[in-house]
């Protein structure tokens, strides 16, 4: 690599020298429908002189393209996009010009086939070398589930069930929302995307190697959820209703409105859900003992209730052509209630039981959150000179009590002693401020600078309490109560460069990140400072071979920061037997990426991909035999060596029917030397297939079969058996599809369960946990209003990533 490396370079400053002796230009334009919504399309040039094949470019999701280093002579651009008429026109880039603002307007695409009339429709599965778009608005099967649950859907993604997003069976995944930073743990983050339904969302994007624009937060990659827009001058809006059933109801329902004229955009949002889901929990353990084996058979079945609201409101003051102000405010209040009820049987084997507990622990939890975001965007120039301003403000409050009730039995069935009633009462409020400014500036036609600032604050106060029911009283547990205030400051600068060569293009970044932390357990009179400054660098180059060949090759370095939860040490109790408890010593972990992407065709994708990760943040299961009870904490492991196959193509079986495939295969190896008084080194290969496949049964009909299967594999300290799922669905439009009708069945055969035990020697137990999966679910949509209104704008804001962190 060392000997090749120079020979590269070489290479690209050989190319750039040919290129410039040339008369070149700036092409930039924008692709959209003839009622102004902006498409995302394919852009073929080639020279109408020799008809030579000069690029493909795709423009973004607000219609834009941009081609640098354009040879100045007359050519042929050829446009395509999925549901739109080919569009193909002849132009000519004069000598003289040094720029070309050229844009399109596409018209429906409808043909006939045979007797039956197809529209053609955004696939759900879109697939670009450095991302992966998930159309989730286009989806029959995601209809009426939690973003948490479209999520799981996704190909290369994975949700367990305590709501834990891997990206290629690694953890570490930083999700955003409309581009920006969710700031949340992985407990609250599942909240919050529990509470968010599909029907508001519109594409779901994996992007795996993110440039260094992005925070450096999160090893895996970067999920970025895109809600709907409504698009066009005028007023219009959404209504959706959906109803669900499995074991227990679920509803649905939201409305959003959209007002704009020339110069003001008025837009608003309110969604509500309601959910109850039964959770059943069964674990068989044992502990070995120095005389005779203690056999432990826990079983638990949890049911509950959320009544989720979300809503968002803004405005955005369009001063004039190339500068727009505005104000945003998002926030959600969540209440629910949790029953309950568990059996420990405790005896000399599963079969002779010498004792049991019965808990009945009823909960009741809250959660509330008020962000707000101030905007300033400035387009300078038509070449892509940009300036852009986010202030942002967040506040959460969460609140959870349980309380626990645990009788006990002898052999017999008779009450031996006197019940244990205690509480756990866990307010939690959180602040977070942040401010960040983005600068784009094109050095000439073929390079571009971007450059940023962006500091952070984040204060959590967490005030964990447990009291004991003695007699009729609450008695403070002092022992077991704690107060943890955590203070966090992030300092970033980052500055990327892009060049374009006539079928290369490069781009290098680095940020740096300044850390000061600062974790207080008042309670046990620890404080745990940290100082601490990093270098994150990134790099991207992609190569056109021809219209049909396209590869690229990234790096990047990354990192995860414990989120504010695992930092805190208070103990929260599962039942008597079972706890979890956080680490406040824990480092930051490190992660170094490299992956190779090949694009055949814009359709078939293949990429490998390599990670070692130092440090590894890792929750892990581990046992207190002189207690006999099982505890969860997270801890700091040596290291992750990761390597991953990713193989994904749509195709089309018959007029009707088409189908989508991604194979994804991962080898995980976890090594460190010290891990409970284990040295602890599992390696394991493992894959995933994720088939969709789409019918189209008539202009306005159409049916949707998904599935997937996970081979066995390990994750940490578990090792979890295979499991797999089927969805099916089914959607009929009515009145110019403005209302639509959807029915679908999750999980049809009731099959996705956890099956898991212990990957480390010493500790023998078997888990099952098993979700309320099957579920049937009826969805309506009603669109009202203008049909060409333009879109509120995407924007991200300057706390996008430190919410990703609470929980």
């Amino acid at each position: 690599m060392k000997i090749f490396a120079p020979y590269f370079v070489l290479s690209l400053l050989f190319l750039n020298v040919v290129s410039a002796q040339t008369t070149r230009i700036h092409i930039t334009g924008t692709v959209m429908n003839k009622n102004g919504v902006k498409v995302s399309a394919s852009l073929k040039f080639t020279s109408l002189a020799d008809t030579a094949f000069i690029k493909i470019v795709t423009s973004d999701n607000e219609g834009k393209y941009m081609l640098a280093n354009f040879p100045a002579n007359k050519f042929t651009v050829e446009v395509k996009a999925v549901g739109y008429r080919p569009l193909k026109e002849i132009h000519e880039a004069f000598t003289g010009k040094t720029s070309l603002d050229l844009s399109f307007s596409l018209e429906p695409g409808v043909k006939e086939l045979e007797s039956v009339v197809v529209a053609a429709r955004k696939a759900l599965i879109e697939r670009h070398n450095d991302k992966t778009v998930m159309n989730v608005e286009n989806s029959i099967v995601s209809t009426g589930n939690t973003a948490l649950e479209v999520l799981a859907k996704m190909p290369g993604v994975s949700v367990n069930q305590d709501g834990i997003i891997s990206i290629k069976g690694k953890s570490g995944a930083n999700v955003l929302i409309d581009g920006k930073s969710t700031y949340l743990s992985a407990e609250q983050l599942a909240i919050r995307l529990r509470s968010l339904n599909s029907n508001e969302i519109k594409t779901i994007e994996l992007i795996t190697s993110p440039s260094s624009k992005y925070d450096a937060e999160g090893n895996a990659g970067l999920l970025n959820i895109r809600l709907k827009k409504n698009a066009s001058y005028g007023t219009n809006g959404n209504i959706d209703l959906d109803f669900g059933y499995g074991k227990n109801p679920k509803s649905d329902a939201g409305i959003s409105i959209n007002h704009r004229n020339k110069n003001l955009n008025i837009f608003g949002s309110f969604a509500n859900n309601n959910n109850k889901a039964t959770e059943n929990l069964d674990i068989l353990r044992v502990v070995n003992g120095s005389d005779q084996n203690t056999y432990f058979h826990q079983s638990n079945t949890q049911t509950r209730s959320t009544h989720n609201n979300n809503y968002k409101a803004g405005i955005d003051y369009f001063i004039n052509d190339k500068n727009t102000l505005g104000f945003l405010t998002t926030g959600y209040f969540n209440n629910g209630h949790d029953a309950s009820n568990g059996l420990t049987a405790i005896g000399r084997s599963f079969a002779q039981v010498d004792s049991s507990i019965v808990a009945d622990n009823p909960a009741q939890n809250k959660y509330r959150n008020q962000a707000y975001n101030l905007n300033y965007k400035s387009v300078i120039d038509t070449l892509g000179q940009e300036l852009s301003i986010d202030l942002d403000y967040a506040k959460y409050h969460s609140e959870e009590n349980t309380i626990y009730q645990n009788s006990f039995f002898d052999q017999n069935g008779s009450m031996y002693k006197s019940p244990a009633i205690f509480r756990n009462a866990t307010p939690s409020f959180i602040t977070i401020k942040a401010a960040k400014i983005d600068y784009a500036l094109p050095l000439n036609t073929t390079t571009k600078l971007a450059v940023g600032l962006k500091s952070s604050w984040v204060n959590t106060d967490n005030d964990f309490q447990f009291e004991n029911l003695i007699g009729t009283d609450w008695k403070n547990d002092v022992g077991r109560s704690n107060h943890f205030i955590y203070d966090e400051n992030i300092n970033a600068a980052y500055a990327t460069l892009k060049h374009e060569f006539k079928s290369t293009s490069v781009e290098i970044g680095l940020r740096t990140e300044q850390t000061n932390s600062k974790g207080n357990s008042i309670s046990d009179n620890k404080i745990v400072k940290r100082s601490y400054f990093d270098f994150f660098p990134s790099f991207n180059i992609n190569q056109t071979l021809n219209p049909n060949h396209e590869i690229g090759f990234s790096y990047n370095r990354r990192i995860d920061r414990p989120d504010y939860k695992s930092l805190n040490p208070f103990v929260y109790f599962v039942d008597l037997y079972t706890f979890s408890q956080g680490n406040p010593f824990l480092n930051p972990q490190y992660t170094n990426t490299f992956q190779l992407a090949y694009n055949y065709k814009k359709t078939l994708n293949i990429s490998l991909g390599y990670s070692i990760t130092n440090n590894l943040i890792l929750d892990v299961l581990l046992p207190e035999n002189e207690k006999k009870t099982l505890y969860q904490t997270v801890k700091n492991l040596d290291k992750q060596y990761a390597y991953d196959l990713t193989i994904g193509y749509p195709t089309t079986i018959t007029k009707f029917w088409s189908m989508d495939n991604t194979f994804t295969s991962t080898y995980n190896q976890i090594k460190t030397a010290n891990l409970g008084d284990f040295v602890y080194d599992r390696k394991k290969v493992n894959f995933t297939l994720n088939s969709s496949h789409t019918f189209t049964l008539s202009p306005s009909a159409s049916a949707e079969l998904s599935g997937e299967y996970a081979s066995s594999q390990i994750y940490g300290t578990y090792a979890i058996k295979p499991y797999y799922g089927i969805d099916f669905g089914i959607k009929k439009s009515f009145f110019d599809k403005k209302l639509n009708v959807k029915l679908a069945a999750n999980d049809v055969f009731d099959n996705r369960k956890a099956r898991i035990s212990s990957a480390l020697s010493g500790l023998d137990y078997n888990l099952t946990q098993k979700q309320e999966s099957r579920v049937y679910r009826l969805s309506l949509n009603y669109i009202f209003g203008s049909s060409s209104i333009k879109g509120t704008r995407q924007r991200k804001t300057s706390v996008t990533d430190e919410e990703g962190r609470i929980k």
